[in-house]
C-alpha cells in the first residue's frame, strides 16, 4: 500500500497559526471582559446610565434621584464593584447592594414601594451596618469583591432558627442591607448554608417559606453626602453608624469584614494588613465605650491625627475623587466652603 503525502504548503500552514492565535486572542479577550461593565456617557439622564448598567448587570437600581440628571461616567471594562462606586460618584450619592425578603409577592411589591427610604410607620425593617467612618480607612487598601453580591455570609451556628437574628448576622459580617416586612420573623426550616448573598440569602428567604430579590439602593444625595464624608442622619430607619448610632456595628463584626478581605491578599503582606486591622478595631472598641460627646470628640481627633490612618484614608478619598469629572468636583468644594461658612456663622 503506497501512502503519498502532500507537501505542507507554507502559506496554508501560516493561515492556519494565525487563525489558532486569533482564536486564542479572542477566548481571551472575552474571558477577560466578562462579568465587567462599560459606562461611556457624557452629560446623559440618569436613567439612560442606570438602563445600562442593569442590562450589562443584570442589578436593577432603585432610587429617588431624578432620572433626567445629567450624568457623566467614564469606565471600561471594570467590575461591578468599581461601576458601582463610579457610579456613585457621578450621581453624588453613596448606595448599598440590598436583599429584599417578604412571605409573598404582595409583600415583596410593598417592600418596593417603601425604597430606598422607608419611613418610620411603612411597615419595613431595613437591617444595615455600614462600615463606621471613621474607621473606614482601614478598608481603602485591602482588596474588595469584584461583585458585591459575591460577598460570603457565613452563619454562626449559635444562632437561633429564626429568621431575624441570622438577618442580623448578615448585616452585620458582610456590606449588605436587608429590607423585610416589621411583623415577619419566622422559623426557618433547616439550618442555612454558608454561600455568596447572591445565593445564601436568597436560600434562607425560600427556608422561611417566602421570596428574595437583590437590588441596589441609590438615595437621593442630602446636603453633606458625597464620597468621602460622614453619612448623613437622613439615612435609613437603623443600622448606619453616624456619629451617635443607637444600633453600632459590634467590633468583632468589624474585625470579621476586614479578615474577608484581607484573605485576598498575598500571604506575604497578609500579616502587616492583619495587625493594621486589629489595631483599627481596638480603637474602636475604645471609641464605642464612650459616653461622652467630649470624650468621643478627643477619640476622634486622636484617631484623625494618626499618620497611618491619614495615609489609608487618603488613598480611599483619592479614589473618590478621581470618579468624579472636574465640575462634580469643583462643586463639592464649593459646597464644603458653604457648609463651613454657615458653621461659623452659627
Amino acid at each position: 500500500c503506497n501512502i503519498s503525502f502532500e507537501p505542507v504548503n507554507r502559506a496554508k500552514l501560516l493561515l492556519s497559526l494565525v487563525g489558532i492565535l486569533a482564536i486564542i486572542w479572542l477566548g481571551l479577550w472575552i474571558a477577560q471582559g466578562w462579568g465587567t461593565i462599560t459606562l461611556v456617557f457624557d452629560k446623559k439622564p440618569l436613567s439612560s446610565v442606570l438602563r445600562s448598567f442593569t442590562s450589562q448587570s443584570k442589578l436593577k437600581i432603585i432610587t429617588d434621584i431624578d432620572l433626567n440628571t445629567p450624568i457623566t461616567i467614564q469606565v471600561r471594562h471594570v467590575p461591578v464593584t468599581e461601576a458601582l462606586e463610579a457610579l456613585q460618584a457621578a450621581a453624588e450619592s453613596r448606595g448599598s447592594l440590598a436583599v429584599l425578603l417578604a412571605p409573598d409577592t404582595t409583600s415583596m411589591k410593598n417592600l418596593f414601594s417603601t425604597l430606598p427610604n422607608p419611613k418610620a410607620d411603612s411597615g419595613t425593617l431595613s437591617i444595615e451596618y455600614r462600615t463606621p467612618w471613621l474607621f473606614r480607612g482601614t478598608t481603602g487598601s485591602l482588596p474588595i469583591d469584584r461583585d458585591p453580591r459575591e460577598q460570603v455570609w457565613s452563619p454562626s451556628p449559635q444562632l437561633p432558627l429564626q429568621l431575624l437574628p441570622l438577618l442580623e448576622h448578615a448585616a452585620q459580617t458582610t456590606e449588605v442591607r436587608l429590607v423585610i416586612p416589621q411583623s415577619w420573623n419566622p422559623t426557618l426550616k433547616k439550618t442555612p448554608s454558608d454561600g455568596p448573598l447572591s445565593s445564601s440569602i436568597p436560600k434562607l428567604a425560600k427556608s422561611a417559606g417566602g421570596e428574595a430579590q437583590l437590588v441596589y439602593v441609590l438615595p437621593a444625595r442630602s446636603e453633606r453626602d458625597g464620597p468621602g464624608t460622614p453619612p448623613s442622619t437622613q439615612e435609613a430607619n437603623r443600622g448606619t453608624l453616624r456619629w451617635t448610632e443607637p444600633t453600632p456595628l459590634p467590633p468583632d463584626a468589624l474585625l470579621t469584614r476586614l479578615e474577608s478581605r484581607i484573605r485576598y491578599l498575598p500571604s506575604s503582606e497578609q500579616g502587616d494588613a492583619r495587625q493594621a486591622a486589629q489595631e483599627s478595631v481596638r480603637q474602636y472598641r475604645e471609641w464605642s465605650s464612650l459616653t461622652t460627646e467630649d470624650e468621643r470628640d478627643k477619640k476622634r481627633q486622636e484617631i484623625m491625627n494618626d499618620p497611618a490612618r491619614a495615609e489609608r484614608a487618603g488613598e480611599g478619598f483619592s479614589r473618590a475623587m478621581r470618579k468624579m469629572s472636574p465640575e462634580q468636583r469643583s462643586q463639592r468644594y464649593n459646597r464644603y466652603v458653604q457648609r463651613r461658612s454657615t458653621q461659623k456663622g452659627g
